[in-house]
């Protein structure tokens, strides 16, 4: 089983990045293969609606959703999105 972990805190070592790492050790502890992609260091492109996706079944949008993300999600088994909440 692959678990994937999507931090989306800008602080690496804050209380979102904390969380996700014990269950991801956790996950670990239980025979899963574990990934974490730490969102904020990404080069991610917003999509602008090209709908090459949908006409031709790919993405013309060179960034890491393209090369590094959408390859992991489609290999997950479990995902787990970890996230701040700012006020």
């Amino acid at each position: 089983m692959m678990v994937l972990g999507l931090q989306g805190s800008p602080r690496e070592k804050g209380n979102t990045a904390f969380l996700l790492s014990v269950f991801m050790r956790e996950a670990k502890k239980l025979g899963a293969q574990t990934h974490v992609i730490e969102v904020d260091k990404k080069n991610i492109i917003p999509c602008r609606e090209y709908t090459v996706c949908s006409k031709k079944g790919f993405c013309p949008i060179d960034d890491d959703m393209k090369n590094e993300i959408y390859p992991l999600l489609r290999k997950a088994d479990v995902i787990v999105a970890a996230t701040p909440i700012f006020f």
